[in-house]
């Protein structure tokens, strides 16, 4: 039974069901999740590990490349993006899984045992860790900082607690936490010369603090009456406990206490990481709020204010809520911006086929839309899927398409009335006549979309909301519009009685019919020249890719920025926090600057997909800069890129915006791959030089870093000889000058560390190292420094970087605003080919340009089975290899309109404008399937030549190809209009391209066909021959 006539006998069901797809697309649109980006798995974790003493080359040699050769060994770890830092007493591996890896969060507790196991067999002595640290690939939500001039670190945590207990109460709520405390310490600061004078050894001090301030197990008494638990004191409670604690006594009687020899002093912990909100030197603090994936960003943003706004009613009002990360007005701006450009859309799309169509035609496919839409919604909301930027701008691109199937069964309604049939016939025949066609034309769509998806998560949801769009408007074109159809046009457009509304239409597409008639009768008569001229517009279509500048992947749409400070490595964190004081007070009185948060030492959390947090170090910090608006945010980075050189000439500041795709240290990065340090700082001196020298680069650098150390030569025999061995002298060393936690006191249920050191007049220079006396355990005398060491000052590298197991010197550098990447390189590469690189020694080009490689990789791959697929499609349609591949010719005759598209737009060729070409497959495919399916019908049911069925097709398919090609142009107009640099390169692709392929397909096609079909004329037969 046809279906197509089952729909218009049960119209009622067909309009019910309709109207309820209708309710159900409009209830997923107001509740369904948004969210800015779509969610992406991040496959990056670090391993990090201690290794206090050690250089940075020690701790390459003797722990980086074992932890490299464990992780090496595991199938999951992708080994080629895998790198590492080794540091002075510090190793960073940051480990990248192979994207077929389903479970991330088991691969990294896998990897946490295994290196704990590695731990106690394999790594030296003393290494701390190594610990995998893979949480920090979540988005935060929110970032909300509380500040006062007024209040301790203590108070705004205990504000920070009681906001974040009543955020966790929402059931969107994930992970929250707060960071940014300074916790107080003890610091026990002896006094040289006073232990010199009673003869009293640091050494003394922290055994006397760590064997008295302890709370052991003392046992029980048992009596008759039970057993009675022991417990003994002596645990420090207070300050005044310590400074009291007796160190000896003297020969002669005299009492030496901890007081005696040392001040002690209760005070907040000197800093190592700080944040700084809108350059204020008051504490602050920032909770950091996720969101569960499902839920509606937008609607928990605004519980959370709430929330945020009853508990301010409880606590102190000088303390200040800002919130410098607001990832749900983001979304609600981006959300609200792409509906808008879709009900542009919609708009756009309905008023073109009103221009060029009668207005009861027209409302019969613009009816189409809704319908369509609303499916799509609703069924995006049942799959899970979000609404984000993704699944949106697929919504908008697909828009001019749900109305071709509408369009394309109209237009065949109103011809069969116009051929005799009544309203009924016509309704039915008019669907089941291009059941076949429209199908292969849907699935072909879907097929080219479809495997876009495999090029990354980022893209996943366009395939996925292009194939129920256009499955849906398959669907509404062969069971509802039909019965619209019969329902609403009652005549042809060739009766009288409709003449006066079709003039105004009839008059655009008569023209254009007229003069498409002349055209193809002009092609067919010349087909040789005809298809001379097809090969030449492919050809410099080709060409004109040269004319065309790439930007992979463009900046982020978001009013803020960011702005590393990278000071030489090694500069204590008060340098730091002084060079960022300089930068804030550079932005203080920009009206174009809404807030400005700076963490010192640190970088915060993940605030956008593409963002990776930086390790901490004294020598870092980051400033995320909030702007009034989105357009104003270029203007303020160019504009600070430029100013801030000169602030702060000591340190490299990078004033850059946020960028889509995949994370890189910088735009460009060329890689020297080899194994002595000195050839790699040899050549990346000349490779350094090349990329100053080109006119937009700034910020050239590489990411080794050398610097100078002591070297403490222990004299073995004189060591030895007074009782000293090698880790004792380090570790009092250490304790002396650098401090180190030797005890705790417990203030309720708070630990505060003491820490004891020299006094600073005492550690400030090296004569104060070489008379810094330790106590012989075999004479007890005191024994200076340099009567058992040397002091050795080196140079060395303080940081080695490595990649995929070998050591890597990357040397980077950044772009000014409006200066690409790839113009960049392109200018270096020349000079990297003459590089003379010793044997084993190599060059990689990293950046921008080897994310573009491995994306583009997994492009090809997506099209070339995209266009096996569209192939075997139309195989199983036309039953031949021939014709498929005249439908298919029409895929190169949009690479001219495609390009053409790019240069008139302005916009570069990237991901996104190479998503817009592989889309173009389909709906050029359509159109070349509706020509060469009808010229088929003319040849086998009509008994017209080949020749004369092609010019008929042509003539006859025009009006259906014409209106459904502008309507999917129109359709993307306002992501064009709209500036964006993401979709806009997409989207004129896209509208340029439909349309000059619509010419190209309407000329070419029927001459093609012509030719081939007429030598051979049993393609035609051989269906039917085989026809039982």
């Amino acid at each position: 039974m046809n279906p197509i006539r089952i729909a218009l006998r049960q119209h009622r069901v067909v309009v019910v069901v309709s109207l309820l797809l209708l309710a159900a697309g409009v209830h997923a649109l107001l509740t369904m999740p948004r969210r800015a980006t779509p969610e992406i798995t991040i496959f990056d974790g670090l391993v990090i590990a201690l290794y206090p003493g050690a250089t940075a080359e020690q701790v390459e040699q003797q722990l980086t490349r074992k932890l490299e050769a464990y992780l090496f060994s595991k199938a999951e770890v992708n080994q080629a993006n895998t790198s590492s830092v080794s540091r002075d007493g510090l190793a960073v591996v940051t480990v990248q899984l192979n994207e077929w890896v389903e479970s991330t969060d088991t691969v990294w507790s896998e990897l946490q045992i295994g290196l704990a196991e590695l731990r106690l067999i394999v790594l030296p002595d003393g290494v701390i860790g190594p610990l995998v640290d893979s949480d920090f690939g979540d988005v935060v939500a929110l970032l909300i900082s509380a500040h006062s001039p007024k209040r301790s670190y203590e108070e705004l945590q205990r504000a920070l607690d009681r906001v974040s207990d009543e955020i966790r109460s929402l059931d969107a709520t994930g992970k929250v936490w707060s960071f940014g405390y300074r916790p107080e310490k003890i610091y026990v600061t002896a006094d040289s010369e006073r232990l010199a004078h009673f003869a009293v050894g640091l050494d003394q001090v922290v055994a006397v603090l760590r064997t008295q301030n302890v709370v052991d197990f003392t046992g029980a008494l048992e009596t008759e009456h039970g057993v009675i638990p022991l417990h003994t004191t002596g645990a420090y409670s207070t300050v005044e406990d310590i400074r009291r604690q007796r160190v000896l006594t003297t020969p002669f009687g005299e009492v030496v206490r901890i007081g005696d020899v040392a001040q002690i002093e209760r005070r907040r912990g000197e800093p190592t990481s700080t944040i700084r909100i809108n350059g204020e030197d008051a504490p602050a603090m920032v909770l950091a709020v996720e969101m569960q994936p499902g839920h509606n960003i937008v609607d928990y943003g605004k519980e959370v204010q709430q929330k945020l706004d009853e508990v301010r009613r409880w606590l102190p009002p000088d303390i200040e809520f800002t919130t410098i990360n607001d990832q749900p007005q983001v979304v609600a701006d981006s959300v609200n911006d792409f509906v808008r450009e879709f009900l542009i859309a919609i708009c756009a799309v309905i008023l073109v086929t009103m221009v060029l169509l009668p207005f009861r035609v027209a409302s019969i496919a613009a009816m189409a839309i809704p319908v369509t839409v609303a499916f799509t919604f609703a069924a995006l909301d049942l799959l899970g899927i979000e609404l984000h930027e993704v699944s949106l701008a697929a919504l908008i691109v697909v828009l001019g398409m749900v109305v071709d199937d509408a369009i394309v069964i109209a237009d065949n309604y109103v011809e069969k009335l116009d051929e005799g049939l009544d309203r009924y016939e016509a309704a039915w025949r008019s669907a089941s006549e291009l059941f076949v066609p429209v199908l292969t034309a849907t699935v072909a769509i879907i097929a080219a979309f479809v495997l876009t998806g495999a090029v990354g998560e980022f893209i996943v949801a366009l395939p996925i909301t292009v194939a129920i769009s256009l499955s849906a408007s398959f669907v509404v074109a062969m069971l509802l519009t039909p019965f619209l159809c019969y329902t609403f046009i009652h005549t042809g457009l060739k009766s009288g009685e409709d003449s006066d509304q079709e003039a105004a239409p009839h008059g655009i597409l008569g023209q254009v019919q007229q003069a498409y008639s002349w055209i193809l009768s002009a092609a067919m008569s010349r087909p040789l020249l005809t298809i001379a001229a097809a090969v030449i517009v492919i050809a410099v279509g080709a060409a004109m890719m040269l004319l065309v500048d790439e930007k992979f992947f463009p900046a982020a749409e978001r009013s803020q920025f960011v702005i590393e400070v990278e000071m030489p490595l090694g500069t204590p964190f008060e340098v730091t926090e002084g060079a960022v004081r300089m930068v804030e007070q550079t932005l203080a009185d920009d009206e174009r600057i809404t807030d400005i948060a700076a963490f010192v030492g640190a970088s915060p959390p993940r605030v956008y997909y593409s963002f990776a947090p930086v390790f901490p170090r004294p020598s870092y910090a980051l400033l995320l800069v909030n702007t009034v608006s989105v357009k104003e945010t270029d203007k303020v980075v160019a504009d600070y890129q430029k100013t801030l050189l000169h602030v702060v000439p000591e340190a490299d500041v990078n004033v850059q915006r946020f960028q889509q795709g995949i994370p890189v240290g910088a735009p460009v990065e060329v890689r020297l791959v080899g194994y002595e340090i000195p050839v790699l700082e040899e050549l990346a001196k000349q490779v350094g030089g090349w990329l100053r020298s080109v006119p937009g680069s700034r910020l050239v650098r590489t990411d080794f870093d050398q610097g100078y150390f002591v070297n403490l030569r222990i004299d073995d025999e004189v060591a030895g000889s007074l009782g000293f061995t090698s880790e004792a002298i380090a570790r009092r060393v250490a304790v002396a000058f650098e401090g180190a936690p030797v005890s705790r006191l417990w203030d309720g249920e708070t630990a505060v560390p003491i820490v004891l050191r020299l006094d600073e007049q005492h550690r400030q220079q090296f004569e104060d190292l070489e008379n810094f006396t330790l106590r012989s355990p075999l004479t007890s005398a005191a024994v200076p420094l340099r009567q058992m060491v040397q002091l050795e000052p080196r140079w060395h590298n303080r940081k080695i970087s490595r990649r995929n197991g070998l050591r890597t010197l990357t040397v980077q550098a950044h772009t000014e605003i409006g200066v690409l990447p790839a113009d960049v390189l392109a200018q270096v590469k020349p000079h990297l080919a003459e590089l003379d690189l010793p044997p084993g020694y190599r060059v990689e080009i990293g950046g921008e340009y080897e994310g573009e490689m491995q994306t583009f990789a997994k492009m090809a791959k997506a099209v070339a089975i995209s266009g096996l697929l569209v192939f075997f499609i139309l195989l199983i349609q036309f039953g031949n290899a021939t014709e498929p591949l005249i439908v298919m010719l029409a895929i190169p005759l949009s690479l001219f309109g495609a390009v053409l598209g790019l240069l008139l737009s302005g916009n570069p060729f990237g991901f996104t404008a190479s998503v817009g070409l592989i889309s173009l497959i389909g709906i050029v495919i359509r159109n070349s399937i509706i020509l060469v399916d009808y010229g088929d019908e003319l040849v086998r049911d009509h008994g017209l030549a080949p020749r004369e069925a092609a010019l008929a097709s042509g003539e006859r398919r025009m009006r259906p190809i014409f209106l459904t090609s502008m309507a999917a142009a129109v359709g993307v107009v306002p992501m064009i209009i709209s500036g964006s640099p993401l979709w806009a390169p997409l989207a004129s692709v896209f509208a340029v391209g439909v349309i000059f392929s619509m010419v190209m397909t309407l000329i070419i096609v029927p001459v093609v066909y012509a030719q081939v079909m007429s030598r051979s004329p049993a393609l035609l037969a051989e269906p039917e021959g085989e026809n039982p």
